[in-house]
């Protein structure tokens, strides 16, 4: 089963340093991480979400904007969905593009707001995949 580890950081916040700083108010950046350690270094683990490296929101009011990045594969990088409100209050979002030159792990567009992952992003037929290392393919339906 994966294990997985939550963890909350804040620049500021009104918590005491003895206590947890959940359910408190926030003034500043704040990151909010999920970790799945085993893959992150290359254990294979089975369950759900053994495909999972991390996943962070990071809330910054300062550039009135909020990050998504999860991790898969690679754990050096993550997918970025970007959440940000412009000067004209305009509220934009940024997603992955097959055509980002940086991108985490290539991708294809399957459909509008659909993309897969990819071995190479010119030939979609090639489809990456992440099976569970629990469960044997030749006994799935």
């Amino acid at each position: 089963m994966t294990a997985l580890v939550a963890e909350i950081k804040a620049e500021e916040t009104s918590a005491p340093d003895s206590e947890t700083a959940a359910g408190y108010s926030y003034d500043s950046e704040i990151t909010v991480s999920i970790t799945n350690p085993d893959a992150e270094n290359g254990v294979p683990i089975p369950g759900g979400l053994s495909w999972l490296n991390s996943a962070r929101i990071v809330a910054e009011p300062d550039d009135d904007r909020v990050v998504l990045m999860v991790s898969i594969g690679d754990p050096r990088g993550a997918f970025a969905i970007e959440f940000r409100r412009l000067p004209d209050g305009r509220i934009v979002i940024n997603l992955p593009n097959p055509a980002d030159c940086l991108a985490h792990l290539p991708t294809a567009e399957t459909g509008p707001g659909r993309l897969v992952i990819t071995y190479d992003p010119a030939d979609t037929s090639r489809v990456a995949t992440f099976p569970d290392p629990d469960v044997d393919p030749e006994e799935e339906d």
